[in-house]
């Protein structure tokens, strides 16, 4: 039998980051995947998440952030627009004396600078096409049976197996979901005019349509969330006609698109589990939350999951408390469900507002959006917590200024 502290199931960019944030405790710690371990090779950015502020400071202090940086693109400005009204709305960081709003990186890349870093703390260890068979607890154990009947017994289980997680499963923790009833196509784009370090989203009738700013002053990754019929149509099309269609839907703002991948489809749903914990097992991450991408928050609220986590366990232990207790987690567990539940109920807000079709609510909508953005003081809050430069952050996450953007 084999004794550890804490086993983390998951080795995604939460379950690395967790494990690297936790590594300087001393605490002996297991990452459990089913999956191959990372691997560098070409950067194909076919699936990417926009990362802001509070997890590059994160990511920075774990020692991985200059390799995601070395793959990443910075994005300077955003814009936002209706096709279906004259709304519109733009951010700039230069407005808020920032030297970048954000970060397109892709989601490979940023698990291999996870994975090098781990490298360096013999406490870690780390278990790759690994098959879980088993999860009982007891009192003050969690027995994990796992690959050939080999056990692993630790004093914490944390899932961070991401949206179908096994765990949460096991551990029998409810989860309410609903269906976005809408798909998100993902591919890699040519574009004939230079994207200007901007991200760009445009909100369409069948959902919002994003085109992200990659290290190539021409290319772009999209995603594109659409009802399942029009995300049919476009599945089905020849290259020809879904670079039409992608032109048409973006009004041709870089001129004539191209695809450079083929494109791929995955369904959206929202889950939320409605208790995180059940005795020394705890959920991080897509495990316990997944949102809808419009706002491209997903892996940005993942990774203030652990490291809030891990900022409670690494106090414990440097105060000679018990880092599993039950109180502990609950703290946790209070802490991140208030913000995974303000950005879900916003985005839910965001997708019925724009796909609803209503010729008041659209004029509405648009007077809205150009209000907003002729508030600069309002227009500052938004992006401050789009940026993780406002909300109750992990201290790790936190701006070293309060007023960071004045600085």
């Amino acid at each position: 039998m084999h004794n550890n502290d804490i086993t983390i199931v998951g080795a995604g960019s939460a379950g690395l980051t967790l494990a690297l944030l936790l590594a300087p405790t001393g605490l002996k710690i297991t990452v459990l995947e089913q999956g191959d371990a990372p691997t560098q090779q070409q950067v194909t950015h076919q699936r990417v998440s926009a990362l802001n502020l509070a997890s590059k400071r994160v990511l920075e202090h774990v020692g991985a952030w200059p390799a995601i940086a070395a793959t990443a693109a910075a994005y300077h400005q955003m814009q936002v627009w209706d096709a279906d009204s004259f709304g519109r709305i733009e951010f700039n960081a230069g407005q808020e004396r920032l030297s970048q709003l954000g970060w397109i990186c892709d989601n490979e890349q940023i698990r291999v600078a996870l994975h090098k870093q781990l490298q360096q703390h013999g406490n870690v260890e780390l278990m790759f096409n690994c098959t879980i068979n088993s999860i009982v607890q007891s009192e003050r154990d969690v027995l994990i049976n796992i690959n050939q009947q080999q056990l692993l017994l630790s004093r914490l289980l944390v899932g961070a197996d991401g949206v179908n997680s096994l765990v949460r499963r096991e551990m029998q923790l409810p989860l309410a979901h609903w269906d976005y009833e809408h798909q998100a196509i993902v591919a890699t784009i040519r574009t004939q005019l230079p994207h200007q370090a901007t991200a760009r989203q445009v909100f369409l009738p069948t959902g919002p349509l994003a085109l992200l700013p990659l290290p190539d002053p021409q290319q772009c990754s999209i995603v594109w969330s659409c009802n399942p019929e029009r995300a049919a149509e476009l599945l089905a099309m020849d290259e020809m006609a879904f670079n039409q269609a992608l032109t048409a839907a973006s009004n041709s703002v870089l001129g004539v698109l191209a695809r450079q991948t083929q494109p791929q489809a995955f369904a959206l749903k929202m889950r939320y589990a409605s208790t995180w914990i059940r005795g020394r097992a705890v959920l991080v991450a897509d495990a316990a939350h997944s949102i809808h991408p419009l706002a491209g928050q997903g892996m940005n609220l993942g990774l203030m999951d652990v490291a809030s986590l891990a900022e409670l366990i690494s106090e414990a232990v440097a105060d000679n408390q018990d880092f599993s207790e039950t109180r502990l987690l609950r703290r946790y567990e209070r802490w991140r469900k208030a913000e995974a539940q303000t950005l879900i109920a916003a985005m839910e807000a965001f997708k019925r507002g724009f796909s609803n079709k209503q010729p008041l609510l659209k004029l509405v909508r648009a007077v809205g959006m150009n209000g907003v953005d002729q508030l600069p003081w309002l227009k500052s809050k938004i992006i401050a917590a789009a940026l993780g430069n406002s909300g109750d952050l992990p201290k790790l996450a936190q701006p070293l200024l309060k007023t960071q953007h004045s600085a």
